[in-house]
């Protein structure tokens, strides 16, 4: 006699082991990883030589630049979040896209708050010399960086429905958000690397655990 509830557990293993399933599931893993790796060298009064040399030449980055990075940098507000949702959802004619994208940014902004709580560091200008500050002096503490977190994080969502170009475009986006971050003084490399994979998490979490039926498949 056929067991009845063999139709329900196959297709439960076929959907826990689904391809794009099993990728979201290593890009979260390494995610993960990756974020502990950049929260473990950090001491809330010092900052490594390496460090400091890569925030002082990324923030001594020419004035002219900073029209076009301040402006991709509000791509990491808050605010942006459900201003490219709706975006996302009149252009694509598909709820589901925003909302996944809501879900990403919003959660990613709020988790970055936490984990500012328990790994206090302080902000640049508190904790170097010499810091180039572009606009209003950023204030609570450094990291993670909450701007890199939501542009990573909707990165990660956007990059599940687009080809290799699309996927390319968004990631050089929330790149030059982090950056950015960096330039105006606001964050040191390591806020906005951990800021960067935890909004990777994030959006591979999603994925994961509700699997996104992709308009487009990724060009090979």
């Amino acid at each position: 006699m056929a067991d009845p509830n063999a139709g329900g557990l196959r297709r439960l293993r076929d959907h826990v082991l689904h391809p794009h399933r099993r990728g979201h599931g290593v890009r979260l893993a390494i995610a993960v990883v990756s974020l502990l790796v950049t929260a473990a060298p950090i001491e809330r009064n010092t900052v490594s030589n390496i460090e400091k040399e890569i925030f002082e030449w990324i923030n001594s980055w020419p004035g002219w630049l900073d029209p076009f990075l301040s402006t991709v940098m509000q791509l990491g507000n808050l605010i942006a979040v459900p201003l490219l949702a709706v975006a996302a959802i009149v252009a694509t004619r598909r709820l589901r896209v925003g909302l996944d994208l809501m879900l990403a940014g919003t959660a990613a902004w709020f988790l970055a708050r936490v984990v500012k709580e328990l790994i206090v560091r302080q902000r640049p200008a508190e904790l170097l010399t010499e810091v180039i500050l572009r606009g209003p002096p950023a204030t609570g503490l450094g990291y993670v960086s909450g701007h890199s977190a939501v542009a990573a994080a909707l990165a990660t969502v956007a990059a599940a429905y687009l080809g290799a170009r699309g996927t390319i475009a968004v990631v050089a986006l929330a790149s030059t958000v982090a950056m950015s971050r960096v330039y105006v003084g606001a964050h040191l490399p390591l806020d906005v690397i951990g800021g960067a994979m935890m909004g990777w998490a994030l959006g591979s979490l999603i994925h994961f655990l509700v699997l996104p039926k992709l308009t487009h498949e990724a060009s090979e």
